[in-house]
């Protein structure tokens, strides 16, 4: 393939932002990691929707309430769009840059001195942009060689922390546009042509396998509170059936230690967790340039720490541009 891109899912390796889980901010753990010549820009747009509507303990599905605490939480819509830059200063070297804003809805039910109170927040804010960079460990002279990179990122607290809602209720760390946190991203990626396969006008095209792994320390932020460092893992691969069209498929998976909850008043036991996705996608290049792509991610092994939001799926879409300035 003349063009090195890889549109393969991880956890978002370069996606900034929560993959929080106890109150349900969240976050699609998919790789969009690509590797670009000198002189290259990739200018991407894309959002999310996770609608966490469901209540799982442990492994297995429950309800609203299940385990008493000082609230019970109800539901979390998220809404992500994700604005990316990034730049190949040279072969081997390239730079990417982050911005995401998040619109969000979350309800509970808070009880006090024996009275159950509904609580329901829709805001929107930017979240904490991620400043990152990628070094090619091994570059391919040709479609079956391998190619292999290491990336480190830093997620700066730039994003909102002190959203309220309609009664001037500050909403609970977790589900803040911003942490309030600087964080650490290390990772790598890994590329494999393996065989070449009939596309429907009976050529031929190149099926890659794709594989890397990602690891976020983050640091405390907002009222002492320290999010579960995040291990993120994925395989997938890329078949061109057509001229202009490419079936996805990611298989991605994400463990969350559990959080130090600072000076507030949550329950750090209902945090972290280990979830696996199934995650099958289609992409349209729109010209030689421009391509759009959409994927739906499906959850086939959930098993939260305690009593958590889950989803029955995610939804991402995104449209992406690349200009080599150098041709």
């Amino acid at each position: 393939m003349k063009r090195f891109v890889i549109l393969l899912f991880s956890a978002a390796m370069f996606i900034p932002g929560a993959l929080y889980a106890s109150c349900g901010a969240a976050s699609c753990p998919l790789n969009h990691h690509r590797y670009l010549r000198a002189g290259s820009f990739h200018i991407g747009f894309s959002r999310e929707y996770i609608n966490q509507d469901k209540i799982f303990i442990g492994g297995s599905p429950s309800f609203v309430g299940a385990i008493g605490g000082h609230h019970d939480e109800v539901q979390t819509i998220n809404e992500r769009s994700v604005f990316q830059l990034q730049v190949g200063v040279s072969n081997r070297l390239g730079f990417a840059l982050d911005v995401p804003f998040i619109a969000r809805q979350h309800s509970h039910i808070h009880h006090h001195q024996g009275e159950d109170i509904w609580e329901y927040w829709n805001f929107k804010g930017f979240g904490d942009v991620l400043a990152s960079a990628q070094f090619a460990v091994l570059l391919p002279e040709s479609d079956f060689e391998p190619y292999l990179s290491v990336q480190a990122g830093l997620k700066l607290p730039s994003g909102v922390t002190n959203i309220k809602n309609a009664d001037g209720d500050e909403a609970e760390v977790t589900i803040q546009p911003g942490s309030g946190s600087t964080d650490f991203v290390l990772g790598f990626n890994y590329r494999q042509t393996i065989t070449s396969i009939p596309t429907l006008s009976g050529d031929f095209s190149a099926l890659p396998i794709s594989a890397g792994a990602t690891y976020q320390a983050n640091g405390k932020g907002s009222y002492d509170w320290r999010f579960g460092n995040t291990l993120l893992a994925h395989i997938g691969t890329e078949y061109q059936f057509s001229t202009h069209a490419s079936l996805l498929l990611q298989i991605n998976g994400r463990k969350q230690e559990y959080s130090d909850v600072g000076t507030t008043r949550e329950p750090g036991e209902n945090t972290g967790g280990t979830w696996v996705y199934v995650s099958p996608g289609l992409k349209l290049d729109l010209s030689d340039a421009i391509s759009a792509y959409g994927y739906v991610q499906l959850p086939v092994y959930q098993n939260v720490n305690g009593i958590q939001q889950t989803s029955a799926f995610n939804l991402q879409f995104g449209i992406s541009a690349n200009v080599n300035m150098l041709n």
